[in-house]
């Protein structure tokens, strides 16, 4: 019986649960042109790490010509169906078809793209990337492993500033390298290895990224836009690099004074600095110029500033020409410490208060 025991043991140590090794959560996402072996290479090649890593979804990236390609040479011919056999994928493993979830084609104002060639393709594909790719970086339970391997230079460099922008630092970017005597190979066409010669021959390399996203705590409620994003962790990461700026308000003049430079502001102005200021201290700070809840309102309250604003502030949530006046008073007395413009209205450079002006008492600021 103890030998018994001993057997049934070393037995359950060389098989442990299968969710340790495949990571079942994963999701293979990929660029594809008009050779979708970077998909089975990828796909096998993953499959043969310690341990192995089996993506449960496939989903490829790529225009109308090369959704064609994948569809004749991966699922038509009976390829993909035959990679999983061979890898022994479950029937919750390496899922993907011919379905609009598996193959999603580039389009631009309800046209698919062909090719990637001019610039107002390049912007739509990014856009599309990232807005496809956001609805897996926001799913904590799946871990995404990106392919930059395949389609057009271009196509591969906007998924990876993609992953820059949005990934996280459990999801992986790889890139598939083959052989160029197989790569060649016609009859039959080389899709994936099926013998220890043909192993050799193919690479799988982890390319190294940065998330951007780990700085930013507020990436929820950024914009959609690849522009729009790339420009918003632009001026974050340019005002978080510049020295912090000596701030101190005076309430009873309405002047902010910014590194030992003065500026009087009207006094609605003075009032949106000042609860920008707080915002920024708190980590609140909106996109964009509206402020719809009541927490404009509730500064003025809590700091007893002004309140015969309080009763107009919510009614009147443009603050566009308060920051003007911030600005060009800023801009008259040679101050580049301001609040940014557009969707970063209300975002202030780094700064760090000095004592407060004579309210300071009063108001608690």
């Amino acid at each position: 019986m103890k030998k018994l025991a001993k057997k049934t043991t070393k037995t359950t140590d060389r098989s442990p649960p299968p969710s340790v090794f495949r990571f079942p959560s994963s999701v293979l996402i990929a660029v594809t042109g008009m050779s979708p072996a970077i998909l089975t290479e990828t796909a096998w090649a993953l499959a043969q790490e310690s341990p192995p890593v089996i993506p449960s979804k496939v989903v490829a990236f790529g225009t109308s010509l090369s959704r064609d390609r994948l569809r004749k040479d991966l699922i038509e011919s009976g390829v993909w169906a035959n990679l999983r056999r061979t890898l022994k994928a479950g029937p919750d493993e390496l899922v993907f078809g011919d379905a609009g979830e598996h193959i999603r084609v580039f389009s631009h104002r309800g046209r698919e793209l062909e090719d990637i060639r001019s610039p107002d393709d390049n912007a739509a594909a990014a856009d599309f990337i990232l807005e496809h790719l956001r609805q897996f970086a926001e799913n904590p339970e799946m871990r995404i492993v990106a392919s930059i391997a395949g389609g057009r230079k271009t196509m591969g460099a906007l998924l990876y500033a993609a992953m820059t922008l949005i990934g996280r630092e459990t999801d992986r970017i790889t890139h598939v390298l083959a052989d160029e005597s197989l790569e060649r190979r016609k009859d039959p066409s080389f899709f994936y290895p099926c013998n220890a010669g043909e192993a050799k021959g193919v690479t799988l390399a982890d390319v190294p990224f940065v998330p951007l996203r780990n700085k930013f705590v507020e990436l929820g409620r950024m914009p959609g836009g690849f522009t729009t994003l790339v420009r918003h962790y632009t001026r974050a990461l340019r005002d978080d690099a510049a020295p912090a700026a000596r701030v101190r308000f005076d309430d009873s003049t309405c002047t902010v004074t910014v590194d030992g430079t003065d500026a009087r502001l009207p006094r609605r102005a003075y009032i949106v600095l000042k609860f920008a200021a707080h915002l920024s201290e708190s980590n609140a700070t909106p996109i964009g110029i509206n402020v719809t809840d009541d927490s404009l309102r509730q500064f003025i309250a809590g700091t007893r500033l002004y309140p015969e604003w309080a009763g107009t502030a919510t009614s009147d949530p443009d603050l566009r020409r308060e920051l003007n006046a911030i600005r060009h008073a800023f801009d008259a007395h040679g101050i580049s410490w301001k609040p940014g413009l557009r969707r970063d209205a209300l975002r202030l450079p780094p700064f760090r208060r000095t004592e407060d002006g004579k309210r300071k008492t009063e108001d608690g600021a």
